[in-house]
């Protein structure tokens, strides 16, 4: 067997795998690495879906629907990470040691429902527990006692409200099936690859204390040459960093001057800007 034959083997078993080995060795039959890579990625390309052909209305589905599975999953990340502060005054009486790992816990489930949902592609039901969800996140992540801002500080609750936003845009839409188990997986993972503490990675020096989180920006623009999505999705993660440091820019809660503050959204922000041009410059290459 040749070696442009094992890697034809590499697709899945309804792709036409004779007429991609013919159309191959109409060349010089001689291996080439150039020949190898391309059907390496054309197989990968296969087997993600990527080389479905899809008009720009569709892709933008797709790509949305994607960015939503992977911020439901940070959110999701997020809830197992949220725990009261000690001595943190209870939001509902004398409960402090019980209503936030209870609403932290409610929210893991309804956005584990939302994930199953969303990959089954039954958005109204994904839609339903991503909002409940959303309102547990809330509740969860609230541990300062008197004020629910304490929530817009915490690393990663922006997954959740975005993800929402995300998953309502898709109702209505053509359904699109996937596994969910991958999704579900992933969510253990997330809680060290994603910032998912309190304030623990919103300083200027994101990349070196979170090397996880940059391996995945640069496996994500590696990964546009096979799937144009994918850098839109992992753009959806640094947009919930971004978010968090405007939100505490604006309520005036990052010390050091608007100096700081632009130099540490820009941290953010420029990796972001990347997977998106990544991801223009892929569909603009090949018409998925």
């Amino acid at each position: 067997m040749t070696i442009y034959a094992r890697l034809v083997r590499l697709y899945p078993a309804d792709s036409p795998r004779e007429k991609i080995l013919d159309t191959v060795m109409l060349g010089s039959g001689r291996f080439s690495v150039r020949e190898g890579l391309a059907l390496i990625i054309g197989a990968l390309r296969a087997r993600t879906g990527a080389d479905v052909r899809r008009n720009p209305g569709e892709f933008a589905r797709s790509a949305v629907r994607l960015s939503a599975l992977v911020l439901l999953v940070y959110a999701a990340a997020v809830d197992l990470t949220a725990a009261p502060a000690p001595g943190a005054p209870a939001l509902f009486g004398s409960l402090d040691f019980v209503q936030y790992p209870i609403a932290a816990l409610t929210a893991l489930v309804l956005h584990v429902v939302a994930i199953v949902a969303l990959a089954r592609g039954a958005y109204l039901t994904a839609a339903t527990g991503a909002v409940a969800a959303l309102i547990a996140s809330v509740v969860s992540q609230s541990r300062s006692g008197s004020s629910w801002s304490y929530a817009w500080y915490y690393d990663g609750f922006w997954a959740a409200p975005l993800a929402v936003l995300l998953i309502l845009a898709l109702l209505g839409a053509r359904r699109e099936h996937s596994s969910p188990a991958g999704w579900l997986l992933a969510i253990v993972p997330a809680i060290s690859v994603l910032p998912t503490g309190a304030g623990h990675v919103l300083g200027l020096d994101l990349f070196y204390r979170q090397q996880a989180l940059v391996a995945v920006f640069a496996l994500a623009l590696a990964w546009s040459f096979i799937d144009a999505r994918v850098p839109l999705a992992v753009a959806a993660v640094a947009a919930v960093g971004i978010l968090t440091r405007l939100t505490l820019a604006m309520l005036d809660e990052i010390p050091g001057g608007a100096d700081t503050i632009l130099s540490g959204i820009a941290v953010t922000a420029i990796p972001a800007v990347a997977l998106i041009i990544a991801a223009v410059l892929s569909r603009r290459r090949a018409v998925i």
